[in-house]
């Protein structure tokens, strides 16, 4: 538990240290319910398919609001950024690089897509460690 909180700890301080603040460019993602899901216990982070494994450090997203009626200029799927990536190699145990995906997707604005494109949902980007 502790790790996880000083991983989490570390992943939302650490940009935020910086002497300017750069403006970051957002992401927007279709929400798939066959590749994201949710836990009962916690309604308000979404894990993907492919993270890597509680033992390993699980890659997820954790909500920071709901927007409505925005108007992103593209929808991207997240599971095929994530299979394009430097950090997903089909041929590796762990196939995802949890930790590096998640430093860089902490460097944009994400937003999972929901509801027929009327339901925004900001996230941020975490690795957790049973």
């Amino acid at each position: 538990m502790k790790t996880a909180i000083l991983l989490l700890l570390s992943l939302f301080i650490g940009p935020n240290l910086q002497a300017q603040e750069k403006q970051k460019d957002t992401l927007f993602f279709n929400y798939n319910n066959k590749y994201i899901r949710t836990l009962v216990e916690m309604p308000n982070e979404f894990y993907i398919k492919d993270g890597s494994g509680a033992s390993y450090g699980t890659f997820f997203f954790k909500e920071v609001k709901v927007l409505n009626n925005l108007k992103p200029k593209k929808n991207l799927c997240l599971k095929k950024f994530i299979r394009s990536s430097k950090y997903y190699d089909k041929n590796k145990e762990p196939q995802l690089d949890d930790y590096k995906l998640a430093f860089f997707l902490n460097n944009y604005i994400i937003f999972l897509t929901k509801r027929n494109k009327s339901e925004y949902i900001q996230v941020v980007a975490a690795v957790r460690i049973e």
